[in-house]
């Protein structure tokens, strides 16, 4: 008898080699040498420092250096220095242990073949993209066998098929494979398996092996500790005794401890600090999420750009009936899991197709929604379910395509763009000025749409005159920004006029946005050194108002005076121009 779900992972399988076969002769053709930039490369950046450079302190001079020649300058954020000198990577290093086999090989040949042995060379290029489909092949694998201790062939085949046609995994797969999300969806789906399998015969071996994987995901993201919510649930439900409940649970923690030691190592050593949680200058705020925008915006909201995972929800109530340790540990799971994604502050996680930090959870997700198709008896539901996927296999492919011609933005969609280009895949004289703003663009205000209102307020304005000496720090004022304004999508002038009793010294107005919780937006501008001595000096500083992350976020402004020269601000003044959407 055939088996249709073999045929669906061959299928997929056979296109994403045709897929990464293009990006391979990209590189054989010198087209493409940036394989591996912005997040990725913080992840990968272990690999090279240590093999080619052999210690892990290395400077941000190094790593930027790497960038400007193999991936035209982009910037090299990912090392932050500390106190004791030293730059830290922010990015854990659990990826490049997954990376590490191909590296090695990559760096022999290298060697072999005369390239420069830093990592990032013909041969890496290579490597990477290789072991990258290897994992997208391996997840295609292991989901299938997944799906197999609990469906039949037919159920498991449909399945798959909606995974990859149906939500945000191919564009992520295709566009972002050195992030961490086509990695951990194949290891979690390795995990769940012999996870699963321990729970249906109690053979320790996938035991063994489901904490070996799990306390290597939580080394690449340590969101991934919300996964051992399932062990807990399933093992406090069948536990015959305290002893064999601990024993089981325990080595989970043992082995997420164990994958970590070199990174608290590296922490220690080089960053002077054995534990250091977060270096982003973002934040996970479990008191202020945004679920809403999370799940639902036209930004990047997860439901409505895969919205055939609306069934899992759909499905709490079958799994519910049916299984009620899967539910419980499903449904913790979910809500757990997208509380704390939502939390980040940066929610919408830069460029994405739709909520991109999901996709790692798609192998728990999916088998909710195979115990939904299972219950479907009657041919009304049937028709109504087949309907609603096909629906969103097509939107969901015609969306990607859309992605793909860059006229579904990556990061700057609205309400307004995305019913402008809905069912269009030809535009003429296609324009971008519906797009939230771009907050790189100093002049964005000249090529908004014309249906919207631009509003222009002054919001600041100093009373009096005001003067600091020397190595003392000035507070000017704090803008209360949402109180003020109507929306962040917002350009900033502000013109102030400021005098110097040395102009050899220098002196620097700071405008900080700033949370409760964090700063996490600094606008520096030179105000002393080079400007006319003794004389009040008229300057004007233009900038768009970042993100705002919370409500009550603010914006503190001052003068950092680290020298000696006296500062005297005679005027200064902050005016608001915002687009307001209809």
């Amino acid at each position: 008898m055939k088996s249709f779900s073999n045929l669906v992972v061959v299928v997929i399988s056979l296109f994403f080699i045709v897929q990464f076969n293009s990006k391979l002769s990209e590189v054989y053709s010198n087209e493409k040498t940036c394989v591996c930039a912005y997040d990725g490369f913080g992840y990968y950046l272990y690999l090279p420092a240590l093999f080619d450079q052999g210690t892990l302190n290395v400077d941000k001079e190094w790593s930027q250096s790497l960038q400007n020649e193999y991936c035209n300058g982009i910037d090299s954020y990912q090392l932050v220095q500390r106190k004791n000198g030293n730059y830290i990577d922010v990015y854990h290093m659990g990826l490049a242990f997954v990376e590490l086999p191909s590296y090695i090989v990559s760096d022999q040949f290298a060697r072999w073949l005369g390239y420069k042995t830093d990592g990032f060379s013909k041969p890496y290029q290579y490597g990477f993209l290789i072991n990258a489909l290897l994992f997208i092949l391996l997840g295609i694998y292991f989901l299938r066998k997944l799906l197999r201790l609990f469906f039949e062939d037919k159920i498991t085949a449909a399945l798959i098929a909606i995974v990859y046609l149906a939500s945000n995994f191919y564009i992520t797969s295709v566009y972002q494979y050195d992030l961490t999300h086509i990695y951990l969806f194949a290891l979690n789906a390795i995990f769940l398996y012999h996870f699963f399998k321990f729970c249906k015969n109690k053979n320790k071996k996938h035991l063994l092996f489901s904490a070996i994987i799990l306390g290597l995901t939580f080394a690449i993201r340590p969101t991934q500790i919300l996964w051992g919510i399932l062990p807990l649930v399933y093992f406090y439900n069948n536990k015959k005794d305290g002893i064999s409940f601990w024993k089981s649970l325990l080595i989970y923690p043992l082995f997420a401890v164990l994958w970590n030691i070199p990174h608290l190592f590296y922490w220690k050593i080089v960053g002077g600090e054995l534990i250091l949680p977060n270096l982003h200058t973002e934040e996970i705020i479990i008191v202020d999420p945004n679920l809403i925008d999370f799940l639902f915006s036209y930004r990047k909201g997860w439901l409505l750009y895969s919205p055939v995972f609306i069934l899992f929800f759909i499905s709490l109530g079958v799994l519910f009936k049916k299984n009620r340790v899967l539910f419980w540990s499903s449904l913790l799971f979910s809500f757990s899991y997208i509380l704390v994604a939502s939390s980040w502050e940066t929610w919408w996680y830069a460029a994405s197709f739709g909520a991109r930090p999901m996709i790692e959870t798609y192998p728990l997700l999916l088998i909710g929604i195979g115990f939904l198709f299972q219950r479907l008896r009657s041919m009304f539901s049937k028709i109504v379910c087949a309907t609603f996927v096909l629906l969103a296999i097509v939107l969901n492919l015609f969306q990607s395509s859309q992605f793909s011609q860059g006229i579904l933005h990556a990061d700057r969609m609205s309400k307004e763009h995305y019913w402008y280009i809905f069912g269009r895949s030809e535009i003429d004289d296609y324009t971008e000025d519906r797009l939230l703003i771009n907050r790189n663009d100093s002049n964005w205000i000249d090529n908004v749409h014309n249906s919207y209102q631009i509003e222009t307020k002054e919001i600041f304005s100093l009373d009096s005159t005001i003067s600091t000496p020397g190595r003392t720090p000035l507070t000017i004022g704090r803008i209360s920004l949402l109180d003020e304004l109507k929306t962040d999508e917002t350009s900033l002038e502000v013109t102030l006029k400021i005098s110097t009793s040395d102009s050899t010294q220098h002196c620097y107005l700071q405008m900080e946005t700033c949370s409760s919780f964090n700063c996490y937006k600094w606008e520096t501008i030179e105000v002393s050194f080079g400007l006319r001595q003794d004389v009040f000096n008229e300057m004007i500083l233009k900038f768009n108002v970042t993100d705002i992350r919370h409500r009550n976020d603010y914006m503190q402004i001052y003068l950092y005076n680290p020298e000696d020269a006296e500062m005297t601000i005679e005027e200064f003044k902050v005016v608001a121009t915002s687009i307001i959407r209809p």
